[in-house]
């Protein structure tokens, strides 16, 4: 006797070039006690049922027969005792019931029943997501005027959701659109056989399962499409053959469906899938997603009809936590092997645990796959294999994949949509840009039909990489229900991430929180506040705000060891622009309350968006009475050790009695309100500026009010570590906050040069530092070269007192100058301050950057440089600026001597190979080559410096920047003279501490071969390219780096070093110091 497995039973309507339309009966059966009957015509018979195949089905069947398969090839006696014959599909069956899509609809009448899943007593059924989803659809559909957007995290069943929706619905005709072949393929399948529904009664046996069409090609003509879509119930197909159909199949498709579902619709503000959905009437359509984003991190367009949350998904045993853990390594390569060898001992221990895991490394491309799997490799007992798109075999090694024959998997954007691995439960990414969200998700789910055996998921990546952590940033933002499925990072975090983490868990409540605290990031600002209290009452803020109850949405946590309250509340409101009753303002308010218990201090701290909160009120309600507020004069003391402070508002009010009690001044005009401050005739109320602070670029303002704030955002720890900085500032009795104004650099309107001082150096506005490089290019009409701020830079031509400030625009194989003109011009019969750069000469450019072009004398006119003086003082057009504070002489013994003999110290640069071996630069280098692990010669137009040394330690990069310049005549001598340019340029190259850290390593890598006169040579002389490119990636993944800067100037004599000389250097390191916390160190003759 034989048993014979038989494929399930199932009709095709339609079959032809790709596409088909079936229905399914019933599934694969075994015919048991088979014996052969005949062999031509093949048939045989069990317990009594005869069974013929054929391998053409258009041969004609006796009606006496029931059964009849088609095999793929000839039946043989042979195959037939080795259970061995190719049987495709039935032919002939009595399940088989050939009925028309209408027929097949109205049979779902009343046969579907909605069960609610109960595993305590064994009732299997729809889950409370499922049930939920399917209430609001069909909700939706008695009163639809736009498209529904169902929101169903991975793995809480949303494919049998719409299954459910078709037959409760009795659609007429449904289509379904997904991104992918291999969600076709699943979504089809799942709609063919209906998934469980039957087998949980939930759509009772007389209903008839639907004829699911499935199009893998476009129709060649209307007609066929027409003939294949009057066949069907639904068709399952991708938006990339829909969105390529002619577009009179388009409008036969739209007009043809009465539902559109589409799947996956992250995807669908991608214009191709916008343009086709716009075909449909917006109430055919219904979005199903895992995501209520889009892929540009945007809502999706529509009415949310449903909405499970990943929170409530975790609570309802659909998600387990995700354990993160990453690790922070700055090179690629050590970072690819780092995240292999985490992940692989991950796996190893989940399987030593009985655990049924297998891993995915994921990468961006096939090229990098390629390099990643060599880190797996080597470990053969657990079968890595290699997966992406055209690779040798691929369908056989996904089949073996989800028949856990692999426990690595090292792929390409094999976690797409439809692919479908409950095992795969440690992720290791290595690339950025890999759909974490829906990543995350596959992993985390847990899968009931799974077994016991599952367990938690891990993640692994690397968190050095800025993308990466950037694409963590925005998930986290998207809600407090990531927080609770992926627990934030603190294994190979930073001390300020580590720090962040810890405040945040001092937090009872945040899972509760509608807005994920780790997202919020107010203005910086607070009033302050001098209590004297032992205890504070928090809990007791709504007691302290009027008109709470007018707020819908009140929420609130305390951190009891950070003494911080944070309130967030909510509320709809009339628009200030009209009277609607269907048009409504939503508007959120923020509060925190930090109060800094020090024995010293004891200061409280009010952080509101509220515009009407009496501070007063809650601060009595919180912290009793008597508190008092830090206003009036004292306020001022926040501008305490600022240097060069820049003040950009100031308002003053006058004494009693005068027309206009209060005034604001303006940017130019600030030089007025100072002025009447001196006088008497004005008291301070407010100021802004922005000056310098421990070497960083600091703003802050302040009113008499007692509001302090900044132009900056922080997160909330970072704003109570602000304000703590400033309550030590602000209580300080030994702080005169009469006297700010003495790091003040107050603007002086001129109209003529400075002639007190010499020019020494300038630079481009700030502006253009802001951008990369590149983004400036400059064309020369007279050799039709264009080059860009790397190759060319500004430079003092004319110094002398008498005459206008002439500078250039130099590049290594030309110049062209220009003349500063300062005056006055007429503006509505008003003489007012005027400047002008003038071109000289019959060398001509244009610049072009983004979209614009113009010519470079009207690019510098609109982005004005800043001129560099002698004493510390800056010329910005008409604005001159002179620091205040006196410098004392440099410090002579601070001076570093060199034995310069055998130098020609007229001779700067040592060129190219082969090297001028006496030049200053040549032995500069060679007694410091083996200081440094990469030394670059970056002299000429365009450069940083004329010698850049790099070292990289734990923790940060050092930057060494040495300016060197020759000598006037070649003799070591007091000339002046010989330190106006270096010292412009040791201030100028301040400017790269403050740009984005990689901006300094895509200039060195541009400028990477040097050229002179038709040779060229490296710019290399210590390191590699590799050594070079290790670092900016370094840099790029937010390594810290250390600016020191140099001058090195052979003509000085530490012995006899004048007084104008060391003034000059005086000035130029308290210029290095205060705005950039550099030490200037200087490096001369014995």
């Amino acid at each position: 006797m034989v048993n014979v497995l038989t494929p399930d039973v199932e009709y095709y309507h339609y079959e032809k070039n790709g596409n088909i339309a079936k229905q399914f009966f019933s599934s694969t059966n075994v015919f048991a006690n088979c014996m052969l009957e005949s062999e031509t015509p093949f048939i045989f018979n069990s317990n009594g049922d005869r069974i013929l195949v054929l391998t053409d089905e258009k041969c004609n069947v006796p009606s006496e027969i029931e059964y009849v398969l088609l095999a793929s090839k000839r039946p043989t006696k042979k195959d037939f005792i080795r259970s061995e014959l190719q049987l495709t599909r039935w032919i002939k069956h009595p399940s088989i019931s050939v009925k028309s899509p209408l027929d097949i609809k109205e049979s779902w009448s009343d046969n579907f029943n909605f069960i609610k899943e109960d595993l305590d007593k064994n009732v299997s059924g729809l889950r409370p997501p499922q049930l939920g989803a399917l209430y609001a659809i069909l909700s939706h559909l008695q009163n639809r005027s736009d498209k529904g957007i169902v929101v169903m995290p991975t793995g809480t069943g949303k494919t049998e959701t719409m299954i459910s929706a078709l037959i409760a619905n009795q659609c007429d005709k449904l289509l379904i659109s997904v991104p992918s072949d291999a969600l076709r393929e699943q979504i089809f399948k799942k709609f063919f056989t209906l998934g469980l529904l039957k087998k949980f009664n939930i759509v009772t046996a007389s209903a008839f399962n639907p004829i699911v069409g499935l199009i893998t090609k476009k129709f060649k003509d209307k007609d066929e499409l027409k003939v294949f879509l009057s066949k069907v119930n639904v068709v399952v197909t991708t938006m990339s053959i829909l969105s390529g159909s002619e577009q009179t199949q388009k409008a036969i498709i739209s007009d043809t469906f009465s539902h559109y579902f589409i799947d996956e619709a992250h995807h669908s503000e991608a214009k191709t899938w916008r343009d086709f959905i716009s075909l449909f009437d917006k109430h055919k359509v219904f979005l199903f997603t895992a995501t209520p984003f889009r892929n540009d991190q945007k809502k999706l367009d529509g009415k949310f009809i449903y909405e499970f949350s990943l929170k409530a998904a975790q609570e309802q045993g659909y998600y387990k936590n995700i354990l993160f853990k990453p690790i922070r390594e700055y090179n690629i390569e050590s970072a690819d092997k780092a995240i292999a060898e985490k992940a692989i001992s991950v796996l190893r221990e989940d399987i030593s645990n009985n655990l049924n895991h297998a891993l995915l490394a994921r990468c961006k491309t096939k090229n990098r796959a390629k390099e990643v799997f060599k880190f797996y490799s080597s470990h053969s007992d657990l079968n890595p294999v290699l997966v992406y798109t055209g690779i040798a075999g691929l369908k056989q090694k996904i089949d073996d994949i989800k028949l856990l024959k692999h426990r690595i998997i090292v792929c390409v954007d094999m976690l797409g949509e439809g692919f479908d691995l409950p095992e795969l439960k440690i992720a290791a990414i290595h690339d950025d840009r890999q759909s974490i969200p829906i990543m995350l998700q596959f992993i985390g789910r847990f899968t009931r039909s799974s077994g016991d055996n599952i367990g938690d998921a891990t993640f692994i990546t690397n968190l050095a990489y800025p993308p990466i952590q950037q694409e963590l940033d925005e998930l986290y933002a998207k809600g407090s229900d990531w927080n609770a499925l992926l627990p934030r990072i603190i294994e190979g975090a930073t001390k300020s991430e580590l720090d962040f983490q810890t405040f945040l868990g001092g937090f009872k409540n945040l899972i509760e929180s509608e807005i994920p605290f780790e997202s919020i990031s107010p203005a910086l600002s607070a009033v302050v506040y001098k209590v004297s209290c032992e205890h504070w009452s928090p809990n007791l803020w709504r007691e302290g705000i009027s008109n709470i109850d007018t707020y819908e949405h009140q929420f609130s946590d305390v951190n009891d060891d950070n003494k911080t309250l944070v309130v967030i509340l909510g509320k709809t409101g009339r628009t200030d622009w009209g009277t609607f009753d269907s048009v409504k303002n939503l508007q959120w308010d923020l509060l925190v309350v930090h109060w800094d218990k020090k024995k010293e201090s004891n200061l409280a701290y009010i952080h509101t968006s509220f515009k009407s909160l009496k501070s007063e009120k809650l601060m009595n309600t919180i912290f009793g009475e008597p508190n008092t507020i830090i206003n009036g004069m004292n306020v001022f003391r926040v501008f305490h050790d600022v240097k060069r402070l820049r003040l950009y508002n100031f308002g003053g009010r006058k004494g009693i009695g005068q027309d206009i009690s209060y005034q604001s001044f303006f940017g130019k005009n600030v030089e007025d309100g100072i002025k009447q401050l001196e006088q008497g005739t004005l008291k301070k109320n407010n100021a802004f500026g922005t000056g310098y602070k421990s070497g960083e670029q600091v703003s802050i303002g302040c009113s008499v009010k007692g509001k302090v704030w900044a132009y900056l955002r922080g997160n909330l720890k970072e704003l109570n570590d602000w304000c703590e900085n400033l309550g030590s500032v602000l209580i300080n009795q030994n702080i005169n906050p009469n006297i700010f104004l003495k790091n003040t650099i107050i603007p002086t309107v001129i109209t003529s040069r400075p002639i007190h001082s010499l020019p020494i150096t300038l630079d481009w506005n700030a502006e253009i530092y802001r951008h990369p490089e590149h983004r400036y290019s400059f064309k020369v009409k007279s050799n039709q070269k264009t080059y860009d701020l790397s190759y060319s830079e500004l430079n003092i031509v004319d110094s002398n007192v008498e005459k206008p400030i002439k500078f250039s625009w130099d590049c290594d194989d030309l110049s062209i100058e220009f003349e500063i003109i300062l005056g006055t011009k007429l503006v509505d019969g008003i003489s007012t301050p005027d400047c002008k750069i003038v071109r000289i000469g019959n060398v001509d450019a244009i610049v072009s950057y983004g979209s614009k072009v113009e010519k470079i004398e009207d690019f510098l006119n609109e982005f004005y440089p800043v001129i560099y003086f002698a004493d510390g003082s800056q010329l910005e057009l008409n604005y001159y600026f002179k620091p205040n504070d006196p410098v004392e002489n440099f410090n002579k013994n601070l001076l570093q001597s060199w034995n310069w003999t055998g130098v020609s110290l007229n001779k700067e640069s040592m060129g190219i190979k082969p090297y001028i071996q006496d030049s200053i630069q040549y032995q500069f280098i060679q007694r410091i080559k083996d200081d440094y692990d990469i030394i670059y010669d970056d002299d000429g137009s365009g450069e940083i410096a004329d010698v850049i040394a790099l070292n990289k330690s734990k923790g940060k990069i050092d930057i060494h920047l040495f300016h060197l310049k020759y000598a006037k005549g070649g003799n070591v001598s007091n000339n002046i003279e010989n330190f106006y340019q270096v010292c412009g340029q040791a201030q100028k190259s301040l400017n790269w501490k403050y740009r984005e850290g990689k901006e300094l390593f895509v200039h060195l890598l541009k400028r990477i071969v040097k050229k002179e006169k038709g040779q060229e040579c490296s710019r290399l002389i210590i390191g590699t390219v590799e050594d070079l490119e290790s670092l900016y990636t370094s840099v790029k993944w937010n390594l810290d780096t250390k600016f020191h800067i140099y001058i090195v100037q052979p003509s000085l004599s530490k012995a006899n070093a004048s007084d104008s000389i060391l003034s000059l250097l005086a000035t130029t390191s308290h210029y290095l110091a205060t705005v950039g916390d550099v030490n200037l160190q200087i490096i001369s003759s014995q």
